[in-house]
């Protein structure tokens, strides 16, 4: 009798290590958010976005009856359950577990703080050092956020309520996040106002709220698009196979694009290179010694995935 023997499948295996390299990260990056709640935006005074600031915005105003981790564990539930029908298995339980790190780590580190009288990195009774506190927070978040989002996950509630609209409607998935941490920056800025009597404080906390938001916003978005930047070459030169063997010399890429001039009604070739930012420079002096009458195009490229660039996973 012959003997089966089960191949694997290269595909299964490859998805196992990528998650297995991938969850770990995640997780560590979802603890440092909790960090940069607790021990950064907190002493500050401001909020986070979303439910994150919503649950901050509740716990300033009880005193921390109602704590934050309560708020963005009780916030999400629905939220998932309302996922797991159109959303992908994979990504609702990493949001759920990512999520219960993310308020679990919110009330250890608070219970430490409060048991342990555990100061903050920066003196948040001076403005400017308050100022610094949130600034480093929101990047942070903004870090944290991006890589996790890159990896797979995500931090749960205005995110599955953007992706699920998105789904269903043309409704940009920023505009609702914008809309909904604007509101939460006034309503801290009401708040502030209201408990100390004195409207410049509100003003204070909720401008500072926007800005950190702001930070955290641009600091996400460079690492979603990625922080290696590269270029993009069009060049338009008679002597395109002179210069093309020379930009090979350089490890680098080419692709030669057949093309008509419409003025000269001549046939061209373009030469199409995507080139690392410190190539630049020599590229640049190969085209100029073959051909100074050449035309170069050079195109901010924010991301470039495959060989010789980053990885595609």
């Amino acid at each position: 009798m012959k003997r089966v023997v089960k191949l694997r499948d290269p595909k299964k295996t490859l998805t196992v290590r990528r998650e297995a390299r991938a969850l770990p990260l995640m997780i560590l990056l979802i603890l440092l958010e909790s960090v940069a709640v607790v021990l950064f935006y907190t002493p500050a005074n401001v909020v986070s976005g979303g439910v994150t600031g919503i649950g901050m915005l509740l716990g300033y105003a009880t005193g921390d009856l109602i704590p934050t981790w309560v708020v963005i564990i009780v916030t999400n539930i629905p939220l998932l359950i309302w996922a797991y029908r159109d959303l992908s298995k994979r990504f609702v339980l990493y949001t759920a577990l990512l999520t219960f790190l993310f308020s679990a780590g919110i009330a250890v580190l608070k219970s430490l703080v409060q048991t342990y009288h555990i100061p903050s990195p920066f003196d948040t009774t001076d403005t400017a050092w308050r100022f610094v506190s949130a600034m480093f927070g929101a990047m942070v978040m903004g870090f944290c956020g991006a890589l996790i989002v890159r990896l797979g996950g995500s931090t749960g509630g205005t995110d599955i309520v953007a992706l699920m609209l998105n789904r269903r409607t043309s409704f940009p998935m920023g505009s609702l996040a914008m809309c909904v941490n604007l509101v939460i920056a006034l309503a801290l800025g009401i708040l502030q106002s209201v408990q100390t009597g004195d409207f410049r404080v509100g003003i204070e906390g909720g401008a500072l709220s926007v800005i950190a938001l702001g930070v955290q916003s641009i600091v996400f978005n460079n690492m979603m698009l990625g922080m290696n930047r590269n270029k993009t070459l069009f060049i338009i030169s008679d002597k395109w196979n002179r210069i093309a063997p020379e930009v090979l010399k350089l490890h680098r890429g080419v692709t030669l694009i057949p093309c008509k001039g419409a003025f000269t009604n001549k046939d061209k070739t373009l030469v199409y290179i995507l080139a690392k930012t410190n190539e630049l420079t020599k590229i640049r002096k190969i085209v100029r010694e073959y051909d100074e009458h050449a035309i170069v195009s050079i195109i901010d490229t924010r991301e470039v995935l495959g060989k010789g660039f980053s990885p595609v996973n």
